[in-house]
């Protein structure tokens, strides 16, 4: 009798725990809402550097490409944003609607619940570093007066997932820098061949500086200076100890400049809040010394330098 109540016991276990984690899961995937309520399911793909609006399952994830998503309001929507994780953890973060940042982890479903009461195109993004293109992980919230036909921004794509996006090789620093400027996402804060203008919501500074000015921010006040100095990095891997550059005007403040610039990227710079109770500013600068050697930080300025428009000054 005692080993029928224990098979008994295992058996009603076995079905016991599956019955209790697909009703749970039931309930977290139909949630009731009274009223007009717009929910939207959400889900973060780090492979791709996307939220989603598509379902995302085990057997799609490896092989599908998911698109971003491009969230469109009517002014005065009650909004539930039921955010998931297919892999990582991530943080959704939209700071113009005053959301977030959210952890949003593996295995969980996170609620975040607010009111669409200002028109506006309102830019989100993942605040947590989840993979290669994390810096791509950003979009839009579009909310349009009731009646008005809504503008359609253009999404963010990574270029990494385009065919031939290939390293290039060894010595060409232009074109090794500006590859290390796109897969490393810095043209989703700096702007398309680092023209800047990125707006930075509460930064002090407003926008994310431009880097096409670079050469006149080193005090390289010719062509022919810029050219000599791109030669002088592409021949010395390290210019830390030479202090005066013969036959260049400015020499040790364009050294100065040029080893600031790398320590920047080494180390990385937060960004000032304009309103200090305000929100944190999204854009942040990370640190790439655990990422990018010595001399590909060089190819990166290399780069910056030849984005300068000699011709227009």
């Amino acid at each position: 009798m005692k080993e029928k109540l224990a098979a008994w016991s295992v058996v009603l276990t076995l079905i016991a725990i599956p019955t209790v984690i697909g009703w749970y899961c039931y309930i977290q995937a139909s949630a009731p809402y009274l009223g007009d309520v717009r929910v939207f399911d959400i889900t973060g793909v780090a492979e791709d550097g996307a939220w989603t609006l598509e379902k995302v399952r085990g057997f799609n994830y490896w092989w599908r490409r998911f698109a971003p998503m491009t969230l469109y309001l009517d002014l005065g929507d009650q909004v539930v944003l039921r955010l998931r994780s297919a892999d990582v953890l991530h943080q959704f973060y939209v700071p113009g609607l005053n959301l977030g940042p959210v952890d949003v982890k593996p295995g969980g479903v996170v609620e975040v619940k607010f009111k669409a009461v200002k028109a506006g195109v309102y830019q989100y993004y993942c605040t947590s570093l989840c993979g290669g293109c994390h810096f791509y992980m950003s979009g839009w919230i579009v909310i349009t007066p009731r009646g008005e036909i809504p503008v359609t921004p253009k999404p963010i794509v990574c270029p990494l997932c385009f065919p031939g996006f290939d390293k290039p090789p060894e010595g060409e620093f232009v074109r090794l820098g500006e590859y290390f400027y796109l897969k490393l996402g810095c043209n989703t804060c700096h702007g398309i061949e680092g023209r800047g203008g990125v707006e930075n919501f509460n930064y002090i500074n407003k926008t994310i500086p431009a880097h096409n000015t670079t050469a006149e921010k080193m005090f390289l006040e010719e062509p022919e200076d810029a050219e000599a100095f791109v030669e002088l990095i592409k021949k010395h891997p390290n210019l830390n100890k030479l202090k005066v550059i013969s036959n260049m005007p400015r020499s040790p403040l364009v050294l100065s400049r040029f080893k600031s610039a790398k320590e920047i990227i080494n180390k990385g710079k937060r960004c000032a809040r304009l309103d200090a109770k305000g929100p944190e500013p999204p854009l942040q600068m990370p640190a790439w010394q655990a990422v990018l050697p010595e001399r590909d930080i060089d190819a990166i300025i290399i780069y910056f330098i030849s984005l300068y428009p000699w011709e227009e000054i």
